[in-house]
């Protein structure tokens, strides 16, 4: 039978989410924060908080094209495996970010219950209402983000339709005098008043951060799906200021600690159905804030699983050959203990998170200098921590050491085998072990096991570098494996899931595997399109295989 070897891993694997759904999801992100707490903060500028918007939403969109650079020339920042040597450095990164997201998360918590509370139900305690909605956080963060982007996806129109119409119920009510205010700047208000307003609405806009940890797509689906919606947004957020600005005035406005909700308050529909039109509407700010809020303890919890992780590889010291004489302590056992482990550290983790966050919200409840000092922590150490971080990712690449820390197999080689002669294995009775290796050189033996997700990751833990397979020609499939059903398909689905072989990678047949060394995997690449080339016929990559595989498994269901 074959194994998903998905189903272990369902919180922290299924980042496959589609470019639509990435844009509606960071729609949703974006405008949680945006149109809460920005409208009021600009109110001072008058007409010029426009600028400040213009200027704010660019700082994103360049933020947002920086942090999808470092993610395409970085790729292993989310990569757990990491050799020992870069441990260190990987936990001041995943320390740092894990703050960061902690701090988000708490006072988007905060804003969020306050918002309950002040427009739904305010006789209700901060405390219940507090840990209903982290009990609902705490559950959808097992989902990953790929259920929520599926959710959101539903919902988005749903959500924004209303929204759009109820702006546009509120123009007929917007008073031309309170638009055409003359703002005295150098009075009022100076120049840096408008690049402060700038960073406010780049400050509200920095979840774009989190792109960075996105799986499975391209930089440049990337940008144009998170562009899109930074696009989107800054539409809605202009259009909701110009509404408010005229609604309320300038002076009003910026008393008003949630203008938006007010303003959905304000609006009169004819007929009595829509009397309370602000709860219908609160619905807008439930959905973003719910969502931008998952999102932050989402790679909290990832960051600090990492963390953990990380944390164990300095404390305990590994003999690199351990897996030399130990191999006939085959997969399956020591798969699902890792397996189990894995999952109880996600428990953890996922319940420090939640700890972590309402102990903050606690005391940004306790008065309204914690919230400024909080806020000065946000806008003046945290945030801008972040940015010198990812600008810096972008500056080094990959250094020198890092270069050296790795080694670039060009060949992987597969197949199955009936007995081991060489290797004791007397304590397990099977027959057909999975045989794998790369070329490295003729002093690595393969690695036998009873899968190949244990064959490989045994192999590289013999390596005295970090295998980076992103350069990885060719690979050698034993015609012993490719007849076998059960084999070929776990070997698939371990391709398919744990994405460890490029897809553009080239697929050869071989009657023994074991003929193969050194550079060969450069050989084997040219020889493909030399021959190929000449004959006209398709090159057969494994990401031709993969598809082969997937529409015949769900032809024959």
């Amino acid at each position: 039978m074959t194994k998903n070897m998905s189903t272990s891993y369902t919180f922290a694997q299924n980042e496959s989410i589609s470019p639509r759904q990435l844009y509606r999801l960071y729609v949703f992100n974006l405008l949680g924060v945006g149109t809460l707490v920005l409208p009021n903060n600009l109110a001072k500028l008058g007409k010029y908080a426009f600028i400040s918007i213009a200027l704010g939403v660019f700082m994103a969109w360049l933020f947002m094209w920086i942090v999808s650079e470092v993610r395409e020339r970085r790729k292993t920042i989310y990569d757990r495996s990491i050799d020992k040597t870069k441990c260190a450095k990987m936990l001041i990164y995943d320390l740092i970010i894990a703050i960061y997201e902690l701090s988000q998360a708490a006072f988007l918590a905060w804003i969020f219950v306050k918002l309950i509370r002040d427009s739904l139900i305010p006789d209700e305690s901060f405390t219940v209402v507090l840990l209903v909605i982290m009990a609902v956080c705490a559950y959808a963060l097992s989902g990953g983000v790929e259920c929520r982007a599926r959710v959101y996806e539903v919902v988005f129109f749903f959500v924004l339709i209303p929204l759009a119409a109820m702006l546009l119920f509120a123009i007929s009510d917007v008073r031309l005098d309170y638009l055409m205010i003359k703002d005295r700047v150098g009075v009022d208000f100076g120049i840096a008043d408008i690049f402060a307003g700038a960073y406010y609405v780049f400050a509200a806009s920095i979840s774009v951060f989190n792109i960075l940890f996105v799986r499975e797509r391209t930089a440049s689906q990337i940008r144009g799906s998170v562009s899109k919606a930074i696009f989107t947004y800054a539409g809605i957020l202009f259009l909701l200021y110009a509404v408010l600005l005229g609604n309320f005035g300038k002076y009003s406005l910026s008393e008003i600690e949630f203008p938006a909700v007010v303003l959905m308050s304000d609006v009169q529909i004819k007929g009595s159905f829509f009397k309370r039109a602000d709860a219908l509407m609160l619905s807008v700010w439930f959905f973003t804030l719910f969502s931008v809020l998952n999102m932050s303890l989402y790679y909290a919890v990832l960051r600090c699983e990492n963390f953990a992780e990380n944390t164990g590889k300095i404390i305990f010291t590994f003999n690199k050959n351990r897996h030399s004489c130990s191999n006939k302590q085959f997969g399956s056992d020591r798969q699902k203990s890792h397996d189990k482990e894995k999952s109880t550290m996600r428990s953890w983790c996922i319940i420090f998170v939640i700890a972590v966050t309402v102990t903050l919200a606690y005391i940004l409840e306790s008065g309204d200098e914690i919230v400024k000092k909080y806020l000065g922590f946000l806008l003046c150490i945290a945030i801008p921590v972040i940015v010198v971080l990812t600008i810096g990712l972008m500056l080094i690449g990959c250094s020198a050491v890092e270069l050296e820390e790795r080694c670039f197999p060009t060949l992987a080689a597969v197949d199955i085998v009936d007995v081991v002669s060489h290797r004791d294995v007397s304590a397990n009775e099977n027959s057909g072990y999975i045989e794998f290796y790369y070329n490295m050189d003729k002093s690595y033996e393969p690695e036998y096991a009873d899968d190949i997700k244990t064959a490989v990751d045994s192999f590289e833990d013999r390596l005295s570098q970090k295998a980076d397979t992103n350069h990885l020609k060719v690979i050698l499939i034993g015609k012993t494996l490719r007849k076998d059903k059960a084999a070929y398909s776990d070997f698939m689905e371990y391709c398919k899931t744990s994405k460890k072989f490029p897809r553009n990678t080239y697929v050869c047949i071989a009657d023994d595997i074991n003929d193969i060394f050194d550079n060969m995997g450069d050989y084997y690449e040219q020889k493909i399109n030399k021959e190929n080339h000449e004959d006209g016929e398709p090159i057969i990559t494994l990401g031709t295989l993969l598809d082969d595989y997937t529409n015949e498994i769900h032809e024959n269901r």
